[in-house]
């Protein structure tokens, strides 16, 4: 399935091949992976699980009717390389709730973007999905990330070890009544 939220920076889009390896610098990165929830991992570690998370994409899109998307800045010369993901992922033990992720590539930090596509992808979850309300998760130290979630609109609610093995702050977006 082809997907695409276009923002006033951003375009989000589904991925494709040549996304593998902007994907695979972004995990490969010791700064990036301190804040999700993967081991460290050299460049060859880094590859494969870039190419395991683009296919698990593009099922999650196929099967669930989310996923994550390809975050690539629009310039006027075309499409440049990615810079980074967002989207929103079936959490395996709730069917009227859906995860909001997101990353992006250090030098991307601070302008905004993070916020921008967390912005459009749930303004997008909440128009096309039938859940409840949309979750996201972050470790209670990473500011930045909890910064984002409240700049998007979500709330915090509290914080649980439920998911991912680890003490995660929870913040909420509810689907308006």
């Amino acid at each position: 399935m082809d997907m695409e939220i276009v923002t006033a920076r951003l375009s989000l889009r589904s991925f494709l091949d040549e996304d593998l390896p902007a994907l695979a610098d972004l995990f490969a990165d010791g700064a990036v992976q301190q804040h999700l929830a993967v081991g460290p991992m050299g460049p060859s570690g880094a590859r494969e699980f870039a190419a395991t998370f683009i296919r698990n994409s593009h099922d999650e899109w196929r099967e669930g009717g989310c996923g994550v998307l390809s975050v690539v800045p629009r310039s006027g010369d075309g499409e440049v390389e990615a810079i980074g993901f967002c989207g929103l992922r079936q959490l395996p033990d709730r069917i009227s709730a859906v995860e909001l992720v997101y990353a992006l590539g250090q030098g991307h930090w601070g302008q905004g973007f993070a916020t921008e596509a967390a912005r459009a992808v749930l303004e997008w979850g909440i128009d096309n999905l039938t859940v409840r309300e949309i979750l996201a998760f972050t470790r209670p130290d990473h500011i930045a990330s909890r910064r984002v979630m409240e700049k998007a609109g979500m709330s915090f609610q509290s914080e649980t070890d439920r998911y991912y093995g680890e003490n995660l702050a929870i913040y909420s977006l509810a689907r308006p009544t």
